[in-house]
């Protein structure tokens, strides 16, 4: 049976400062959609890992996440014989601030940890997680969590069931150039504790209120149709934000039939944007 990795959206996202090391210290509500992107693997005995992909990648392969998930958890058992020849079928698109490698990566040791039997701890496995990327680690956790530090303090809030048209512009944006760009400039601020109140016991439309991303600012500086999307998805719900460091935004509708109609009249107007409709995941 093929693994679903789901991407996130942060729903509110804050920057704290800089940690030993140079990453960004971050607080953020991070909530898994239904959104996913798909793998399959068959097990081999003779040590080799192959990786094929149903749409060409666009880093480097030595970069692939999958890969290197598949590698260190071999590693870290101990057990050179043992392969697998894994498909990636991307759904989640790059670049996008929705998590998709990230996923991919903890559904890689997850889904090996099981294919192979190795039956390595959850411990064991959030170690390995977090080597791999700061986002890593909340994909083997709850579906909503509060996330701190680099992402690894994580604090499990009960989830929401929320309805959303996700919508990414053709441009992406690295990572590292938009905290630079944040680095540059004055700081947006937001309530993060106004925002948790919102989230547990506030409707929907008290949550969209408080979204709120202090990346978004910067990323839209840095590519100026990031501002453009937002404009756009303003034409149909006032309560929009982008997640991660973009350049993908997200829209809160009030039932998943409206986010879908929005969703399907912003592609018929707008066919070179990546545009989808999906339901948080509780």
């Amino acid at each position: 049976m093929p693994y679903c990795c789901p991407a996130k959206v942060n729903l509110i996202l804050s920057v704290d400062g800089l940690l030993p090391g140079g990453f960004h210290a971050i607080s953020t509500v991070m909530q898994r959609i239904g959104l996913c992107d798909e793998l399959e693997a068959k097990i081999r005995c003779d040590g080799t890992l192959t990786l094929a992909r149903d749409i060409p990648a666009t880093a480097d392969p030595k970069d692939d996440l999958v890969m290197k998930s598949a590698k260190l958890l071999k590693e870290y058992a101990g057990k050179p014989d043992l392969g697998a020849d894994i498909l990636l079928k991307k759904r989640i698109p790059t670049g996008a601030g929705l998590g998709g490698g990230s996923s991919d990566a903890a559904g890689t040791l997850v889904y090996l940890n099981d294919l192979w039997k190795l039956g390595l701890k959850k411990e064991e496995l959030f170690e390995l997680a977090l080597s791999l990327g700061s986002d890593v680690p909340f994909f083997l956790g709850p579906p909503a969590s509060f996330c701190r530090g680099r992402g690894e303090v994580i604090t499990k809030l009960k989830p929401r069931e929320l309805f959303l048209a996700v919508v990414k512009p053709p441009e992406s944006l690295p990572t590292a150039a938009v905290y630079r760009k944040f680095d540059e400039r004055s700081r947006d601020s937001f309530d993060l504790n106004a925002f948790l109140k919102s989230y547990e016991i506030g409707s929907a439309s008290d949550v969209g209120a408080s979204f709120g991303n202090a990346l978004e600012a910067p990323a839209a500086e840095l590519e100026p149709k990031v501002g453009a999307v937002r404009k756009l998805m303003e034409a149909y719900t006032p309560y929009v934000s982008m997640s991660g460091s973009g350049s993908a935004f997200f829209g809160l509708f009030k039932d998943l039939l409206s986010a879908t109609e929005a969703a399907s009249s912003i592609l018929e107007a707008h066919p070179n944007l990546f545009v989808c409709a999906a339901k948080t995941l509780t």
